[in-house]
């Protein structure tokens, strides 16, 4: 869902810029812009499903992303990551770097669910972590709100 993609990315950007500025961060416009991009990053993947909230924006490329490669394919696989990563070190973009962020972070929650995803694609084997939940119940609220806490946790004691 929807929602949850973006708790789950917007915890793991707060503690990636925490990480790497050694603390020293402010909120400005630029950060403003990163977090945007983290955002959208975080709804790319599900562009494999017509009836999610980018997918209905993008019937033209929804419907056929999932004729060939179907819902949790080839969008939610290292060779997206990969490749969003690959247009970032090749215009030398932090904006598409953060898009790249926002997409990892994705996955991270399809980990999450009792789907998994086919991280290796083309092999089809679905990885998912060894607690699950499944999508759309009371238990991937709790995740989320694991990821939450998680997150204030490593902002505070780090």
């Amino acid at each position: 869902m929807i929602t949850s993609h973006l708790v789950v990315a917007a915890a793991g950007f707060v503690c990636y810029v925490h990480f790497v500025t050694d603390r020293q961060w402010n909120v400005d416009a630029n950060i403003f812009m990163a977090f945007l991009t983290v955002m959208v990053g975080a709804c790319l993947p599900d562009i494999d499903h017509p009836d999610s909230t980018v997918g209905k924006r993008v019937l033209w490329l929804s419907y056929p992303i999932r004729l060939v490669f179907g819902h949790r394919g080839i969008t939610h696989s290292f060779i997206a990551v990969a490749a969003i990563g690959y247009l970032a070190y090749q215009f030398d973009s932090p904006y598409i770097s953060w898009l790249a962020l926002g997409y990892l972070l994705h996955l991270v929650g399809d980990y999450l669910t009792d789907s998994g995803i086919p991280l290796l694609y083309p092999y089809t084997r679905r990885y998912r972590f060894l607690l699950v939940g499944k999508t759309n119940g009371a238990s991937e609220y709790l995740m989320v709100a694991f990821s939450l806490v998680a997150a204030i946790a490593f902002i505070e004691f780090y």
